[in-house]
């Protein structure tokens, strides 16, 4: 196999089909390794990046899509769209074979993650947009990799559909979710996994169980659509969950 990394590779499944996330973005934010120096730095190159917008740069463990890494520093995106970028490997993380890294945005939701050799020599990777199928509402699988502290031992953040009021409420049923951590409920419109979406509480708040049931209000904007999605990230620990749900009354 090409060392090449998708994200359909890496546990999106079951899931609706993507759309483009909002106005600005003609496409999905990616981005490639241009260049490694060993235990040093990676530089990256950039495309379709939305503009005037902040992200947090992680670095994990290979297979963690970077989620829970460490945070590198912050990279402005400024006018968008293509850039290039050098940032350090942090020092937990010398040594590896190979590195995970993450650009998340915690105000827009806006991300891209992928993966590189870490040796100066390098190793061809790149990303491609996320793929997926059409289903009904579905727990949002994560990456394979050991959970870091805080996070449940038997699996990484998921939520579930309960109940919905048509153009109302929405009511999830959460599990394995990060322990005292803050979240941030967004939605959209389906097929977009809610990136960029209207947000509806900004400091969903858990518990030290990881387990909630929480109700949440339908935007104006979304009202009378018949599907919409769901998704919770926390800026803080860069976990996340997504899903989608009809809207009509239930159960």
């Amino acid at each position: 196999m090409k060392r090449i990394v998708t994200f359909a590779l890496l546990g999106m499944l079951a899931l609706a089909p993507m759309q483009t996330f909002a106005a600005q973005a003609a496409a999905i934010p990616t981005f490639s390794i241009v260049s490694v120096v060993e235990d040093s730095t990676v530089t990256i190159k950039t495309a379709n990046f939305p503009k005037n917008d902040t992200f947090t740069v992680r670095m994990g463990l290979y297979g963690t899509l970077g989620i829970g890494g460490t945070v590198v520093t912050t990279q402005a995106s400024g006018s968008g769209g293509t850039f290039t970028a050098t940032y350090s490997i942090p020092a937990g993380l010398k040594g590896q074979q190979r590195i995970a890294i993450r650009l998340e945005s915690p105000t827009s939701g806006y991300y891209a993650y992928n993966w590189f050799w870490n040796n100066t020599a390098g190793g061809p990777t790149a990303t491609s947009a996320p793929t997926a199928t059409p289903g009904g509402p579905t727990a949002t699988p994560g990456p394979t990799a050991t959970p870091k502290p805080g996070l449940p031992a038997s699996g990484y953040p998921s939520f579930s559909i309960t109940a919905v009021d048509r153009n109302n409420t929405v009511t999830i049923k959460g599990v394995n979710f990060t322990k005292n951590d803050t979240f941030t409920v967004r939605m959209g419109k389906y097929g977009t996994l809610a990136i960029g979406g209207t947000v509806v509480d900004a400091a969903f708040k858990t518990d030290s169980s990881g387990a909630f049931t929480a109700t949440f209000n339908i935007p104006a904007g979304l009202k009378d659509l018949d599907r919409i999605a769901i998704r919770m990230d926390s800026p803080s620990t860069g976990y996340y969950a997504f899903n989608w749900f009809w809207n009509n009354d239930h159960p």
